[in-house]
């Protein structure tokens, strides 16, 4: 949702078509609905038109709630024909895929699942919720056998685009590397989680909360937070919706980067090494957005954009030049 066409509304200022974009909106899902009483009640308060500011203030108050509510903790013992049909479910996901590595931990009356793409090879999994993933090369998902039934918690390692499927009564909570947790309702996402690098998470729709040491953050759509680990600290700056979604546009995104930046992100998206020849850096900064036809089409594609060249030096190795 557009905030100007929300305070529009609120303050009665909407036309027709953004009056039915606003109304869409609110049948979504239950937490859009709360959030227009929150601020109706909020301007009846103030007695005069909102300001952007307070929209933002009341969905982080209302979120903040929601979030802190104690989640019930079901000690009855599980069904076992629902438990032996949810790891059914996901193993039959994962072999019609071909591509992903799954392995069972036994651990008591509990299995660990985890879902591993291969070290070329991006993929998309649905989750036994029905919430959707797609993963960058070597990377690792890991939950419960009662992920979608007592709770939905995941681990990763690696970076993937979560499009979660709304569940007011479970929130999606997901552990990253430096101590990292997003906790979110139901919206989509990117994370970045490498243990000896900034955590980061880009927010393409919806609202996200982010712990770090007990304190948590939000992000709304457009926003990426990167959590620098060796010091602790956060920067919050805006992204592309495009950017935000590459993973599941199956596109790489490029706003005004130069080869050092434009290294990093191949590195990431194709799993390997990129080494950048200092005659890389006299070429010109690189925007625009490239579908993913392989990688020597998105090279020969920069290569024309930027007159950058490259060559390879192996198989997983490649030099900007």
């Amino acid at each position: 949702m557009n905030w100007d066409i929300l305070l529009k509304y609120i303050n009665d200022e909407s036309n027709t078509s953004e009056s039915s974009e606003v109304s869409n909106w609110l049948n979504e899902q239950a937490e859009n609905q709360y959030l227009l009483q929150y601020l109706q009640k909020r301007k009846e308060q103030l007695r005069q038109p909102l300001k952007q500011d307070d929209v933002h203030d009341q969905w982080v108050l209302l979120l903040d709630r929601i979030f802190a509510q104690p989640q019930a903790i079901n000690k009855s013992k599980p069904n076992n024909g629902y438990r032996f049909m949810g790891i059914a479910a996901s193993l039959l996901i994962v072999s019609l895929l071909g591509w992903f590595y799954v392995h069972q931990n036994r651990q008591k009356a509990n299995r660990l699942i985890v879902l591993q793409t291969p070290a070329a090879d991006r993929g998309k999994v649905t989750l036994p919720d029905g919430s959707l993933a797609y993963l960058t090369p070597n990377s690792k998902l890991t939950y419960n056998e009662t992920y979608g039934t007592v709770n939905r918690e995941i681990h990763i390692s690696g970076e993937a685009f979560f499009d979660v499927k709304h569940d007011g009564k479970k929130p999606f909570v997901i552990y990253a590397a430096n101590q990292v947790k997003v906790t979110v309702l139901g919206t989509s996402f990117n994370v970045y989680s490498r243990t000896d690098k900034n955590t980061e998470v880009k927010v393409a729709t919806g609202l996200v909360g982010i712990t770090t040491h007990g304190h948590t953050t939000f992000l709304k759509a457009g926003q990426q937070l990167e959590y620098q680990f060796t010091n602790n600290r956060i920067a919050i700056n805006p992204v592309e919706q495009h950017d935000a979604a590459a993973l599941q546009n199956q596109s790489l995104f490029f706003k005004n980067n130069n080869a050092d930046e434009i290294a990093e992100k191949l590195q990431r998206w194709y799993n390997i090494k990129v080494i950048v020849d200092a005659n890389a850096h006299k070429h010109p900064r690189f925007s625009g957005e490239l579908k993913d036809t392989g990688l020597d089409n998105v090279l020969q594609a920069l290569s024309y954009a930027t007159g950058i060249h490259y060559r390879n030096t192996s198989t997983h190795t490649i030099v900007l030049l």
